[in-house]
């Protein structure tokens, strides 16, 4: 089977971003398909250039990622983001245009423009076409006042063409389908594929635990580890706000790993509380983030405040997880649901900076609390998202819809929440 693939920001093998639409064309490769990858020459979250990549499975697959240049400096303001995705998905239009009839065609929105490229060039073969659904726009710019609701007629139209138009639907997360469903889309176009759970590759558990801590100078203190992109939507300004309620705790740090549009105001921010508690470093590649996680004590979540907070379901969560580790989390919607309800750590609403400093004060205070919330976690994400599992189920709906059999078979949902 021949694939197409249109995913603006596929991220590099080491680059920030998700990892799964890497293992997804991986999975697809293995199972003997030729996969094209269409993206655009540089990384979303810091503008790294990145490159074209080919490889070929033992099966006979193969991946292709093809490298489309699009405008740059797009985090500048809106009118460069919107001008950085239609070059992109004018390009895709034009590059897919001449490339080999594909079975399926996967385009991946947000940004909505590169799906309109896909759903066009399906149509122009006569070919299904399956549209994955990573953010919502423009409900997302409409719910941040970036633009208001007259202004967002145009999206939205577009947007609908994008989810009534396409012969199957992928949400990335169960609040996103849920819009989709109040949309009018029918539920059973609607499958639900979250991020996986991928198990590191860690030898020994241990001896990377005391290895990092030594690297770190975390020595004997209560570690509290935060890993991801610096935004807006992940208001790392209140980690560092409660950092500043832990002066008194000298055995308390807390450490960020990741870039972002925000990093430099957070720590610009800790500067000028004078904090020598909260320690910033730099993105650092996927694989190494298990090993982080591994030395540290516990982890930390934050989301800014949206009424659309409940269609956040973030890579970083299925990290914790998946490395055995007690959530603190400051914020709403779905994820802050789950965590509660597994007893997989413990939450206080969006932006509560006051709530989180108690909530790293009492974790270090009753350390023999965190155990079982550890492993009620861990075993969560094992059981249900485990990320073999997850993808094999994707390239199954895809296999499916080549051939015709899709509109036979119920939607997918492994969590049901």
């Amino acid at each position: 089977m021949r694939i197409l693939d249109i995913h603006q920001f596929f991220a590099g093998p080491e680059s920030p971003g998700p990892d799964q639409p890497r293992a997804f064309v991986r999975t697809l490769a293995a199972r003997g398909h030729q996969v094209d990858v269409l993206a655009c020459d540089f990384n979303a979250y810091n503008e790294q250039t990145e490159t074209t990549e080919h490889w070929t499975d033992p099966s006979g697959g193969t991946v292709t990622v093809h490298r489309l240049p699009a405008p740059r400096n797009m985090r500048a303001s809106l009118r460069n983001r919107l001008l950085t995705y239609m070059k992109f998905a004018w390009a895709a239009w034009r590059y897919g245009r001449g490339m080999q009839r594909p079975d399926v065609v996967l385009a991946s929105i947000q940004p909505l423009f590169a799906g309109y490229a896909g759903l066009k060039l399906a149509r122009r073969w006569n070919v299904p076409v399956l549209i994955e659904v990573r953010d919502l726009w423009p409900d997302a710019l409409v719910a941040k006042g970036a633009i208001s609701r007259l202004q967002s007629a145009p999206l939205e139209r577009l947007a609908r063409s994008l989810y009534f138009g396409a012969d199957r639907l992928v949400s990335l997360t169960p609040g996103i389908r849920r819009e989709l469903i109040g949309k009018g889309v029918d539920a059973e176009k609607i499958d639900l594929f979250p991020n996986g759970y991928r198990a590191p590759d860690l030898h020994n558990t241990t001896d990377s635990r005391l290895s990092i801590r030594k690297e770190y100078g975390w020595d004997e203190k209560f570690v509290a580890v935060f890993t991801g992109a610096h935004t807006e939507v992940t208001a790392v300004d209140v980690i560092v706000r409660a950092g500043a309620l832990l002066k008194s705790r000298p055995d308390i740090r807390i450490d960020l790993f990741g870039a972002g549009q925000t990093k430099s105001n957070a720590v610009a921010l800790s500067k000028q509380l004078g904090l020598d508690n909260v320690h910033f470093h730099d993105a650092v590649p996927k694989s190494r983030v298990p090993r982080i996680l591994a030395g540290a004590d516990v982890a930390l979540m934050t989301l800014f405040q949206s009424p659309l907070i409940h269609i956040y379901f973030e890579s970083k969560l299925i990290d914790y997880m998946g490395a055995a580790k007690p959530i603190l989390a400051a914020m709403d919607g779905l994820q802050a649901t789950l965590i509660e309800r597994l007893g997989a750590g413990r939450t206080v609403p969006s932006l509560d900076h006051e709530g989180l400093a108690r909530l790293i004060i009492d974790a270090c205070n009753r350390q023999d609390e965190l155990q079982p919330m550890a492993a009620a976690g861990n075993a969560f994400i094992r059981e249900h998202l485990a990320q073999d599992l997850i993808l094999g189920r994707y390239a199954e709906r895809l296999e499916s819809m080549a051939s015709g059999t899709t509109t036979c078979e119920p939607a997918w949902d492994p969590l049901g929440l």
